[in-house]
């Protein structure tokens, strides 16, 4: 079976950034929150009906290793 790819667009703004224009790394996680949230829309999955039925998704442990910094304006 082949795998199904789901890519979620984060267009990076200058409130994301530190000083130098790259983004802060707290903000990374905003961003993985956003793709996950999308990633379960598109599955069919709203997170809202889960919750009035007590069911939710909880992140108990992150581990980030960051290849590349993202930057302002970028897409």
């Amino acid at each position: 079976m082949p795998e199904k790819s789901f890519e979620f667009p984060i267009r990076v703004y200058y409130e994301d950034t530190d000083a130098g224009g790259i983004v802060y790394y707290a903000n990374y996680l905003k961003f993985f929150e956003r793709a996950r949230t999308e990633w379960l829309r598109a599955l069919g999955i709203e997170q809202d009906i889960l919750l009035s039925n007590n069911i939710a998704f909880v992140v108990t442990q992150v581990l980030m290793n960051n290849k590349k910094a993202r930057v302002l304006m970028n897409y």
